[in-house]
């Protein structure tokens, strides 16, 4: 059969044609070590303990936003043939190829473990994992000359091509990216606030004039719906405090690790240059793609029996489930005054506060939106941008850094020593 199937979440199923040249591009990619490798890079990192059957990968949501891609475009297509085809495999192949550039522990919370003071650039990454792999870059070219580089254009959003190219995967509002996580992964961590109707929302995206996404003003609740979900996912799933605590816990590991660096019992050739450099950037293909959660877990499996005890009760908190306790920052509160407290609360327990005191604040999850947002064709041809056209998306990307949430990390013995109960 030519039709090849995929179970999912998002959809009862996600499929592929074989005998089209795009989805048989996507197919072959899928068949590629690098892309394999994301069965073993997971999607929500430490989210799984807090939400108990959260423990899927990147693998599963790649295949998922080239389908949605795909599902959009075949909408597209219906008017605008002439544009949306001579690109089609080229977004189709960054859609599935757009997190490869992911590593471990856990995607994004890679970054705050092995690079805290580097900016997240996964999509990067990708690039030149896909320029670089002689197996992606001989599919790519195999389908069509080129298409290495404009699969790396458009995962970089640059200006030559037609904009809707890189809308499809990472534009603000909607994308097969938001719109593909915030389901899947709202249904696997077992809630309720990712669910939205995506076929009503696909059937009223549409091209405007100068090649944009643009939505139709009749859907402007399904759109609605779609941002209130994803502002749920974020508020009570990504930023839940305890998983946050937790991520907290694979900084101090990391730091730990590297502060003790050849002193270190156990570490493999990998983990030996992971622990001395400051940017992905600096590792080798090979290196990057051994950065995988199985890799994690060996080494913190083996770290939490370490003589050192500091690295050795990290690693068996973060293992065995013995997070940090969280207090959170009042309005009214000294952020730096409370601070304070808190480290001569975890020395008074017995701790070193360089490791076991740390603090976090609640990005602003619409802040993307701010620089750019799907369009909305009015009922009477005007086009509006989306804050305009609809008030309540105004208002929720009107938050502020000030007014979102700060908190401190540290252990239940100096919490309790501080006598908060929040």
């Amino acid at each position: 059969m030519s039709i090849v199937s995929f179970a999912d979440v998002a959809f009862p199923s996600v499929s592929f044609d074989s005998q089209e040249s795009a989805s048989q591009l996507v197919l072959e990619l899928i068949d590629t070590e690098w892309f394999q490798r994301l069965r073993d890079i997971s999607q929500t990192a430490n989210t799984r303990l807090v939400y108990m059957f959260s423990e899927h990968s990147r693998f599963g949501h790649c295949v998922g936003v080239a389908f949605l891609a795909k599902f959009l475009l075949d909408h597209l297509s219906l008017s605008k043939r002439d544009l949306i085809e001579p690109y089609r495999g080229a977004v189709l192949a960054a859609a599935l190829l757009h997190d490869i550039g992911h590593l471990a522990p856990g995607s994004h919370t890679a970054y705050k473990t092995w690079f805290p003071d580097a900016v997240d650039i996964h999509e990067e990454l990708a690039c030149r994992i896909i320029s670089e792999s002689t197996e992606l870059r001989s599919i790519l070219e195999n389908f069509d000359p080129g298409t290495t580089d404009t699969v790396c254009a458009i995962l970089r959003e640059e200006h030559d091509l037609p904009p809707w190219t890189w809308e499809v995967i990472s534009g603000g509002g909607w994308n097969a990216d938001r719109g593909n996580w915030c389901i899947v992964d709202s249904v696997l961590a077992g809630v309720r606030y990712g669910q939205y109707n995506i076929e009503a929302l696909v059937s009223a995206i549409g091209l405007s004039q100068d090649g944009h996404l643009i939505l139709r003003e009749n859907r402007l609740d399904a759109m609605m719906h779609f941002a209130l979900s994803r502002h749920a996912m974020y508020r009570q799933v990504y930023q839940h405090r305890t998983l946050m605590a937790s991520d907290t816990l694979n900084t101090a590991i990391a730091q730990r690790a590297r502060d003790l660096q050849d002193k270190l019992e156990f570490q493999d050739p990998i983990m030996r240059r992971v622990l001395k450099v400051t940017s992905p950037f600096d590792l080798s293909l090979e290196e990057l793609f051994e950065m995988k959660e199985s890799w994690w877990r060996y080494h913190l499996s083996q770290w939490s029996r370490s003589n050192d005890s500091i690295l050795a009760d990290l690693s068996q908190r973060l293992l065995f489930r013995r997070l940090f306790k969280t207090i959170r920052v009042l309005h009214d509160e000294d952020e730096h005054d409370l601070f304070q407290q808190a480290k001569q609360a975890v020395r008074q327990a017995g701790y070193d506060p360089q490791y076991y005191l740390h603090r976090f604040g609640l990005s602003n999850m619409h802040r993307g939106d701010h620089r750019q947002s799907m369009l909305v064709l009015m009922d009477d041809n005007s086009v509006k941008r989306m804050k305009e056209a609809e008030p309540l998306f105004g208002a929720l990307m009107e938050q502020r850094e000030e007014a979102l949430r700060s908190w401190i990390a540290l252990p239940k013995e100096a919490k309790e020593l501080l006598g908060r109960e929040r």
